[in-house]
């Protein structure tokens, strides 16, 4: 089974319409469920996810009772989260040599620490590390 480390940028995607990258969104979903595929990611991102949601709702893009069946769908995915406690030098690290939040950071360090490759729809975070971490992938690439 292939493991990756998904962000909260690539998750939202399967809670709100993206006509471009809907399909990747939900083949990576459809991975998962399939058991083809194991998510991991920072325990920040049940945070993460439901503030996007949050401001994704004050934009009109979801209705506020959808926030909570969609964060009760992501709790029962039982997605794989680490606590970042455990690679802190990697996290501040990541913030230093890339100059990323302490948010990206734990994304980035997660999956450099167990070797994989990260997934992300963060467009900011891509390009800033895409030439120096060829194992942060592009979601539209995937």
């Amino acid at each position: 089974m292939k493991q990756v480390v998904l962000d909260a940028s690539v998750i939202l995607k399967w809670y709100l319409s993206d006509k471009e990258y809907e399909q990747n969104a939900l083949n990576l979903l459809h991975g998962y469920i399939t058991k083809e595929l194991n998510i991991l990611s920072p325990s920040l991102l049940e945070y993460e996810v439901v503030n996007g949601l949050m401001i994704a709702q004050k934009r009109g893009r979801i209705k506020e009772e959808k926030i909570l069946t969609a964060m009760e769908g992501l709790l029962d995915l039982e997605v794989g989260l680490k606590n970042i406690s455990h690679f802190y030098p990697k996290v501040l690290n990541c913030c230093k040599v890339y100059n990323q939040s302490i948010y990206d950071a734990s994304y980035l360090a997660l999956a450099e620490a167990e070797g994989i490759s990260l997934i992300t729809a963060d467009e900011g975070l891509y390009n800033a590390i895409k030439k120096d971490l060829k194992w942060v992938k592009w979601f539209g690439d995937v």
